[in-house]
């Protein structure tokens, strides 16, 4: 077992709400994601922030106790904020540890210190960012699903085009409101026309291959 603790980096997303309150989307409860070569550390700690506080403090706040976490204010350096209306990106600094065990020659991560004493298994972190990023694909390919609906309603027929590229181009923003080029785990879509009204639109799911058994399809 190895210990390394050194800083990382996050960029978390905030929106501001009806009542001027800032939140987090909800992406997912929480991500922990780690360059094992670099040791680099990113964290995206999810929630909703606190009113009446600046948003340099409110995302301090939020990223050093969310989830019951407990790191001290020295750990969470929030270096820059930048707001768009309604929008704004902060990059922080975090300072944490994490275990790791060698496998097969080569070092993995294996736990993240999120507190005084307390530590999450990566693989129960990779476990929720995996089911929320499948939810989310599943939602835009059921969107798209229904914009091709539409298409065929007007035009009797499904698009006839080589890629999804292609695809979205004809579709928004008549059929479908969003342009949409790649699925929760920023691999692209794939769609086929096989005939006169019939296609096959899919993702590569968690595994980023075509043709394998965890790829993703809209519901039937």
């Amino acid at each position: 077992m190895h210990q390394f603790a050194g800083p990382g980096y996050a960029w978390v997303l905030v929106t501001k709400g009806d009542r001027g309150v800032l939140h987090v989307p909800p992406f997912a409860r929480y991500a922990i994601l780690a360059n094992v070569k670099s040791l680099g550390l990113f964290l995206i700690l999810l929630g909703s922030l606190g009113c009446g506080k600046s948003l340099e403090k409110q995302v301090q706040e939020q990223i050093r106790t969310f989830d019951h976490a407990s790191l001290s204010e020295q750990q969470v350096e929030v270096q820059n904020v930048k707001e768009n209306g309604d929008h704004a990106v902060a990059e922080v600094r975090i300072t944490t540890a994490v275990r790791l065990v060698k496998k097969d020659g080569n070092w993995v991560i294996e736990e993240f210190r999120i507190g005084d004493r307390r530590w999450e298994r990566a693989e129960h972190i990779l476990a929720v960012i995996n089911e929320e990023r499948t939810e989310t694909t599943l939602q835009q390919l059921n969107l798209i699903t229904e914009g091709i609906r539409r298409y065929a309603d007007l035009n009797h027929q499904i698009p006839k085009v080589s890629s999804f590229e292609e695809l979205m181009d004809i579709l928004s923003p008549q059929f479908h409101n969003q342009v949409v080029r790649i699925d929760a785990w920023s691999n692209p879509f794939s769609y086929q026309a096989i005939g006169a009204n019939e296609y096959d639109l899919k993702s590569a799911g968690p595994d980023g291959d075509l043709g394998t058994p965890d790829d993703l399809f809209p519901d039937p």
